[in-house]
């Protein structure tokens, strides 16, 4: 279920590419109400190379 809500931020980052947003702005986008398993997931595509953090706001890279 959580590789579930890893595709989603995935996809919600490509399909608004050039954008940047707060960790809490993408757990609402995904409907996801757990803010830790968010973050816990952007970490892990900042690790992969798919997600950028700049100023405590993450991007598709």
């Amino acid at each position: 279920m959580v590789e579930g809500i890893k595709k989603k931020i995935l996809d919600y980052l490509t399909s608004n590419k050039g954008k940047e947003f707060t960790a809490e702005e993408i757990a609402k986008a995904v409907g996801e109400e757990r803010i830790n398993v968010v973050k816990a997931q952007l970490t892990r595509l900042i690790k992969d190379g798919k997600v950028v953090k700049t100023d405590g706001k993450y991007k598709a890279a």
